[in-house]
């Protein structure tokens, strides 16, 4: 384009750019006006194709805020509507309107809400559970206890669970008055983040006395599959009648791991520590390794237990004492309703030197009676020696069976 070279066209020129300079400006203004009024009010239905970059860049800024929480985003309105307005708040106590004999003072009925508060319909405490337990132990030197058990679960409203066991024992031996047992006890269950907390407390009746007690465990899972667990018992030694005579009482703590290295390996194991009123100590381990190939599986067990001093107060005492033996068992279902488990242990056990046989078998059913009841009926049978007797071979049996009732 060629500049003219007139003074009086050159001017004309220069009133004419320079309008149209005006013009634009005032159009990029109104533009940016109008993406300001509108990102402040939230909306994002304006057409950002007709902005310039940096004016884009502009409001996506103010509108970030709405941007990093998705429950926050409003959804756009049409763009043919103007933005909504938020609605009005709700009157708790509307003033009557004016009277009016004109029908064209009449104003509709307003839509009322209900002032009320909402009430929490969760109740406090709920029964979650039951679950009855009958044992039966016995062996061949005369010893018999039987347990019958109840526990009754409650559930909180804020999710923790609270455990009250009650029932009646005795306790029956050749050469001790049998003892009779009702215990009680309240337990506990909660979660401090991760950290799962189950203390408990009671008392035990047996035969006119009364002995406290009490049990703290808490699980930490350190890792998927790795669990950390410690607990803490404190009460009356229900070995046996003449333990219960003697009112041995004793205090055992001690760490526990679990560990699943894959969906069917797992590893388990267990250190205890005992202090008695006798002034007696002792030191427990148990370990556990299985692995299961489809229904069956086979595992590797090692018990220690040694003892400070050998007693006289009924308790078997060994001052060293080993059991390892390999076990195979089979877990599968007969019927729909019925699922079975079957396990054979076998090989050594050491009593203060002196090695044998240590063997036996495990049998336990489990019946589904209804959606919420599952009933279990074991029986096991072992000559692992339990017992400080002359019997060189022990023959211990246990039946036992557990109904568990969810609510």
């Amino acid at each position: 384009m060629e500049i003219p070279s007139d003074p009086l066209q050159l001017l004309k020129w220069i009133k004419i750019l320079a309008s149209g300079g005006l013009i634009n400006c005032l159009l990029a203004n109104g533009s940016t006006a109008l993406a300001a009024t509108t990102t402040e009010r939230g909306s994002v239905s304006i057409d950002r194709s007709s902005f310039s970059p940096t004016n884009r860049a502009s409001q996506r800024l103010i509108a970030g805020a709405n941007n990093f929480n998705p429950d926050l985003k409003l959804p756009s309105p049409p763009s043919n509507l103007p933005p909504p307005t938020p609605p009005a708040p709700a009157k708790i106590e509307p003033t009557p309107a004016p009277t009016s004999s004109s029908s064209t003072d009449k104003k509709p009925p307003e839509q009322t809400t209900n002032s009320t508060p909402s009430t929490n319909s969760v109740p406090f405490l709920v029964l979650d559970g039951l679950q009855p337990d009958i044992h039966t132990d016995w062996n061949n030197s005369g010893q018999v206890n039987r347990t019958i058990e109840q526990t009754a679960t409650f559930r909180l409203n804020n999710g923790d669970r609270l455990n009250v066991k009650t029932g009646y024992n005795s306790y029956e031996q050749t050469g001790a008055t049998t003892v009779n047992n009702i215990p009680f006890q309240l337990g506990w269950e909660t979660k401090i983040d991760s950290l799962k907390v189950q203390p408990g407390v009671g008392i035990d009746l047996l035969d006119g006395s009364v002995t406290p007690n009490f049990n703290l465990k808490v699980d930490y899972p350190l890792a998927t599959g790795f669990t950390l667990s410690a607990d803490i018992q404190q009460g009356a030694y229900k070995f046996n009648a003449k333990t219960i005579a003697n009112q041995v009482s004793a205090l055992r703590y001690g760490p526990t791991i679990f560990w699943a290295l894959d969906a069917n390996t797992t590893i388990f194991s267990s250190w205890h520590f005992g202090n008695y009123n006798d002034g007696n100590n002792e030191i427990q381990s148990f370990s556990r390794i299985e692995r299961k190939v489809g229904e069956f599986s086979i595992a590797g067990n090692l018990f220690t237990w040694a003892y400070k001093n050998p007693t006289e107060l009924g308790y078997f005492a060994p001052s060293d004492f080993t059991v390892s033996t390999i076990e195979v068992a089979w877990e599968g279902t007969i019927a729909d309703f019925l699922k079975c488990r079957i396990a054979l242990p076998f090989g050594l056990q050491t009593v203060d030197g002196t090695t044998s046989n240590a063997g036996g078998y495990q049998t336990k059913c489990t019946a589904k009676l209804s959606p919420n009841i599952e009933a279990d009926l074991g029986y096991s049978f072992s000559n692992v020696k339990n017992q400080a007797t002359d019997v060189t071979t022990a023959n211990s049996q246990v039946l036992g069976t557990q109904i568990r009732i969810k609510f």
